[in-house]
């Protein structure tokens, strides 16, 4: 149960924390596409649920990240 629960929301956040680093929503989407992938070719998936899971909630990490521009964020100088 528990890795059905972090494929809803461990992706989604890593999208908006990378997009938030790097400043860029494609940059943060490629890294944790590359991340999901390299688990899965890892063998850490038990079965196709928790993939669809992940790329659901790969997407709606791209859709917060591009709807609150948390990519175009400017540093406050001061």
């Amino acid at each position: 149960m528990i890795w059905y629960i972090l494929a809803a929301f461990f992706p989604c956040v890593l999208v908006v924390i990378f997009s938030a680093i790097t400043r860029n929503k494609w940059v943060g989407t490629i890294i944790t596409l590359i991340l999901i992938g390299a688990s899965i070719y890892k063998g850490f998936f038990h079965n196709e649920w928790i993939i669809f899971l992940d790329v659901v909630s790969l997407l709606a990490g791209y859709i917060i990240v591009d709807q609150l521009h948390i990519h175009q964020r400017q540093d406050l100088e001061g």
